[in-house]
């Protein structure tokens, strides 16, 4: 009987190293700075270039778009991203971006789900096309 507590605890011993091994590495991912950052840049090639655009994540306004540099940033999330283009003289534009989800499969689902570990997020993909088309004709609704 007294072999068997030993086995017992020398497994008990390895599976403490394991899941200290485990958290102490988690920690180490969470604090690796400007790689784990909140937010993404998703550049944006919008026609016409004088084109707004806004984005949204579970229909909230988010994001920043800067049309000079024609880069949305935007917070990671899990949710999808509804961007929104407006332009003088054409129709309005909605995109949907979805995540890219099953980047980490079934472990990646376990795993977000542990509390603020951002660098579970997903990420959008990291360039768009937007073409607006013109209206038909001036005064038309958008």
């Amino acid at each position: 009987m007294g072999a068997l507590k030993r086995r017992m605890a020398v497994k008990l011993s390895y599976l403490s190293i394991a899941l200290a091994t485990v958290i102490s590495g988690c920690a180490v991912m969470h604090d690796r700075g400007p790689a784990n950052s909140d937010t993404q840049d998703i550049s944006v090639n919008v026609t016409p270039e004088t084109a707004q655009c806004e984005a949204f994540q579970a229909a909230t306004p988010s994001g920043i778009y800067d049309p000079g540099r024609r880069v949305l940033t935007v917070p990671k999330s899990r949710e999808s991203l509804e961007i929104l283009c407006s332009a003088a003289g054409y129709k309005d534009k909605r995109v949907v971006l979805l995540t890219d989800g099953n980047a980490l499969g079934r472990v990646g689902f376990l795993l977000s789900d542990f509390g603020p570990v951002d660098y579970f997020y997903t990420s959008y993909p990291s360039r768009v096309a937007i073409v607006m088309e013109p209206l038909d004709r001036p005064g038309q609704p958008r």
